[in-house]
């Protein structure tokens, strides 16, 4: 008899879920699970100093890529491995709730967290920031909102928010031209979004715009003429419970409410952790740190994650993350892995030099990723963070120790099950524990853990009405599908 591993679904209890309970260090794919790699630190001895408050990289006009760094008193840019500090003469005076927005407009670089003057770099020019006035003050015209929050590109405006003295506002840039700031001149103008929305917490960017409130989602459409933009409230009281928590791919949008996870689809706001993930994450997040929650896109595999500290890391002081709750957007299913990191981002990875490349692996034949692919040559946004240590790291390394287990089954209707043998559904060696109970107020009994055989076999002996099989595979295997279990069993007693 088979079994699969089913949809992640910690929601439901274990009997009659038609998923699973478990699903750990592993992504769903089509018609498996797939495992999470390791983090592993590129960036060398100088490093980020504290806790990553925004992450971003960019490229230019030249392929040349920048990424960039905030903590709550400095901006760091990474350089052939290394972290330097790029605040220049700027005094940054952030704290530990304050998050930086990086956002590219053409070849500027802005840089705001709401609490200092924004900030711009332009990419194959600058060596440090400088104040978004200064730029307007030299070629532009117009005054820069005095301090933004966030930041976005709709269209050919840069849309700010979350604005001094008032945090329900949106400004926006002259047309296709960031150092103009006069109302009315090249279309730039300012909007104060009306009712109990709250304040501005983020902005999309694309063809549209969503600006998140605490309370509100807000559709931004560019109509020319007068009116500019079209406003439209496609979500009158749920909005973003903090910034960071939305992430993008192009046009799908993915963030987390008070009430749990959404995707936005157009106008449309739909729900993709009800029943699923939303009371399992309210139950595991660590609310004292739960400012500290990133969220970020891998868009080669299809994947939302959200980076947050859970009630496990126990002696959690720092507010360092410990958790990753990833969603396939295309399947639609959820699972999570146990990766410590200070912050998730998208990022453009360039190997400059044979030393830098010794940093993600030793042995250059034992990279899993070919060097021909873009992942070498910037062609393609992967996922990336700052780790526990502060360093800049990629999931590149050896596989996570993964564990799945199968929906609790009553194998044969009315009667106990004799448990014999377990074929893992598994292109690796694997351990087996199967649980069972007589009944659904016993507790959990299970195996000792079996080992595979030479044949492909787990032997185990295991009795009982109600059964589940727990597979791990062990951390640095390789593999690259776990489906299920194929299971030797014989009818028992009715008690």
């Amino acid at each position: 008899m088979q079994l699969p591993f089913g949809e992640w679904l910690p929601d439901q209890p274990a009997h009659l879920n038609p998923g699973s309970t478990v699903a750990t260090n592993v992504y769903h794919a089509a018609s498996s699970y797939k495992p999470v790699k390791g983090l592993v630190p590129y960036s060398g001895t100088s490093n980020v100093t504290q806790n990553a408050k925004g992450a971003g990289s960019f490229r230019d006009n030249t392929n040349t890529v920048f990424t960039f760094v905030g903590t709550k008193n400095n901006i760091y840019k990474l350089t052939s491995g290394s972290f330097t500090s790029v605040k220049g003469s700027l005094t940054i005076s952030g704290t530990d709730t304050d998050f930086f927005t990086f956002t590219q407009f053409g070849q500027f670089i802005i840089a705001s967290n709401g609490v200092n003057p924004p900030m711009y770099y332009q990419m194959g020019t600058s060596t440090n920031f400088a104040t978004l006035q200064s730029l307007t003050s030299s070629i532009g015209s117009g005054t820069v909102p005095s301090k933004f929050r966030v930041s976005g590109v709709i269209r050919d405006f840069l849309v700010t928010g979350n604005i001094e003295n008032a945090k329900n506002r949106v400004a926006w840039s002259g047309l296709n031209d960031i150092s103009t700031w006069e109302a009315g001149l090249k279309s730039s103008d300012i909007q104060d979004l009306p009712g109990s929305g709250g304040q501005v917490v983020a902005i999309t960017s694309g063809e549209v715009g969503y600006v998140f409130r605490q309370n509100q989602i807000v559709r931004m459409d560019f109509v020319g003429g007068s009116t500019i933009f079209r406003f439209s409230v496609i979500s009158p009281n749920r909005g973003a419970v903090y910034g960071q928590t939305v992430s993008q791919d192009n046009r799908q949008v993915f963030f987390y409410a008070d009430d749990g996870f959404f995707q936005i689809n157009g106008d449309k706001v739909i729900p993709i952790g009800a029943e699923k993930v939303n009371r399992f994450f309210d139950l595991d997040l660590n609310k004292a740190f739960s400012d500290r929650i990133t969220a970020a896109v891998d868009p080669f595999n299809t994947l939302a994650i959200w980076l947050y500290p859970s009630k496990n890391n126990a002696g959690n002081t720092t507010g360092i993350c410990d958790r990753l709750l990833i969603y396939n957007y295309v399947t639609e299913k959820w699972s999570i892995a146990n990766v410590k990191a200070s912050q998730i981002f998208e990022q453009f990875v360039t190997i400059d030099t044979v030393e830098l490349m010794d940093l993600i692996s030793e042995n250059v034949d034992e990279i899993n990723i070919s060097l021909d692919t873009p992942y070498w040559t910037t062609g393609q946004l992967y996922l990336g963070a700052i780790d526990e240590n502060f360093k800049a790291a990629i999931f590149s390394g050896t596989n996570l120790e993964a564990e799945l287990e199968t929906k609790e089954a009553e194998i044969f209707p009315g009667k106990r099950a004799n448990i014999t043998g377990v074929r893992p559904l598994v292109d690796a060696n694997a351990n087996v524990i199967i649980k069972t109970r007589n009944r659904l107020a016993d507790p959990i009994t299970s195996s000792i853990s079996s080992s595979m055989n030479t044949s492909g076999i787990n032997p185990v002996r295991q009795s009982g009405r109600y059964m589940r099989a727990n597979v791990k595979v062990p951390a640095g295997s390789v593999w690259t599908h776990a489906q299920g279990i194929d299971l030797t069993a014989s009818p028992g007693g009715d008690r």
